[in-house]
């Protein structure tokens, strides 16, 4: 057990020194000392940007080290089971998994898809937490806690990307927004290539060897991070994420409000 928090815990560090360094390279500077600006454009880049280079990275360590063949195409998990790309494997997807939840946040507050906050608790998040979850247990050392992660990362991230994709109509009217037409057809793959992958796994058990259940996950995946991709472009310079210094006799302000409304009710 200590040998699991050790690694548990060099997560948690890489994790820390992955994501500090990308936030001071991308924060944009203000003259205002209170204010610290960060653009959420940025953070739809970094997700897809991490997911993707993990993914082909550990892919090509692992063909290099004979662990897995051009043909059949692995499954993405099979690619992360023996050192060294299992610590990549894991690293990399972890902190892809924290920006996901934070990826979620942004564009279900921007306004740019369909706004729920049931929506984001019920399904983008749940995703976020499989995404951490597949990540950390090996498929191959704990294989029902890793395809729980799986499924929940898969189904949620399609549901969720359809939800909102075709509750856009408002927003095709208001903005005819190119990127919400694009959004539905990826939507539609990635639900496609998921469906169809579990179908093959769950319900006609076919092996992964014949290739088409390796293809699907794949597909699902590009896709995804297509989606997710084309907030960059979409946010563009006019959404921010800002953290505010509230000097301390306002917060003293704040809390004597907050105490006479609390005494009224």
């Amino acid at each position: 057990s200590s040998g699991i928090n050790a690694e548990y815990g060099t997560h948690v560090l890489c994790f820390y020194y992955t994501i500090m360094p990308l936030y001071q390279l991308v924060t944009a500077s203000r003259s205002d000392p209170d204010r610290d600006w960060f653009k959420s454009k940025y953070i739809a880049l970094l997700q897809c940007t991490l997911t993707v280079v993990t993914t082909v990275v550990c892919w090509a360590v692992a063909l290099y080290n004979g662990h897995v063949k051009v043909w059949p195409i692995p499954m993405i998990s099979h690619c992360g089971v023996y050192p060294p790309e299992k610590y990549i494997f894991s690293i990399g997807l972890v902190c892809a998994a924290a920006l996901m939840f934070m990826f979620i946040w942004i564009v279900e507050t921007a306004g740019k898809i369909y706004s729920s906050r049931t929506t984001a608790w019920a399904l983008g998040f749940p995703c976020s937490i499989g995404l951490m979850v597949l990540a950390v247990c090996n498929c191959e050392e704990e294989p029902t806690l890793h395809y729980i992660g799986a499924i929940s990362y898969f189904v949620g991230f399609a549901v969720w990307c359809l939800l909102c994709s075709f509750k856009e109509l408002s927003l095709e009217d208001e903005e005819k927004d190119v990127w919400v037409f694009v959004r539905k057809a990826l939507a539609v793959f990635i639900s496609i290539f998921t469906f169809i992958m579990l179908a093959l796994f769950l319900v006609f058990k076919q092996k992964w060897q014949e290739g088409w259940i390796p293809l699907c996950e794949w597909g699902a995946v590009i896709c995804s991070e297509l989606f997710v991709g084309t907030f960059f472009f979409d946010l563009g310079d006019e959404y921010f994420i800002e953290q505010v210094k509230v000097p301390s006799h306002k917060l003293r302000h704040y809390n004597e409000v907050e105490d006479d409304l609390f005494c009224v009710e």
